[in-house]
């Protein structure tokens, strides 16, 4: 084992993420986290949206890079957390006092790193 492989943990391999580009990895030191690429950078959050608490590791990543929420579509900056666009469907009219109240609150996020296809929590 590698002095990296001791200090840091293996998260999720970058071919089991499929084409939603993202995957709940339950077991971490810091519970449940939403992991994956984004214009092929890795990442990981917090699971949860804000909104309703869907699990955001079973939404995906969107063509600009954001993390869709699968529940009502709301979407996350993965680099800082913050979410970008409130949920949208019936709660679209909603979405603006949303993203206001309890959308201010960025997701947590994550230091990782990418080796050899395998993205690895490094805090």
């Amino acid at each position: 084992m590698t002095t990296f492989e001791q200090s840091a943990a293996r998260l999720v391999a970058v071919d089991d993420l499929g084409a939603s580009q993202v995957a709940v990895v339950e077991k971490t030191p810091h519970g449940a986290l939403a992991v994956g690429l984004s214009a092929g950078k890795p990442f990981a959050v917090s699971n949860r949206c804000r909104h309703l608490f869907a699990s955001l590791g079973k939404g995906h990543v969107t063509d600009d890079g954001c993390l869709q929420c699968p529940s009502h579509a709301a979407l996350y900056d993965v680099g800082t957390g913050k979410m970008v666009r409130g949920p949208q469907g019936a709660f679209k009219p909603v979405a603006g006092a949303v993203k206001a109240t309890t959308g201010a609150r960025s997701l947590k996020t994550f230091p990782v790193e990418l080796r050899d296809g395998v993205i690895w929590l490094v805090d």
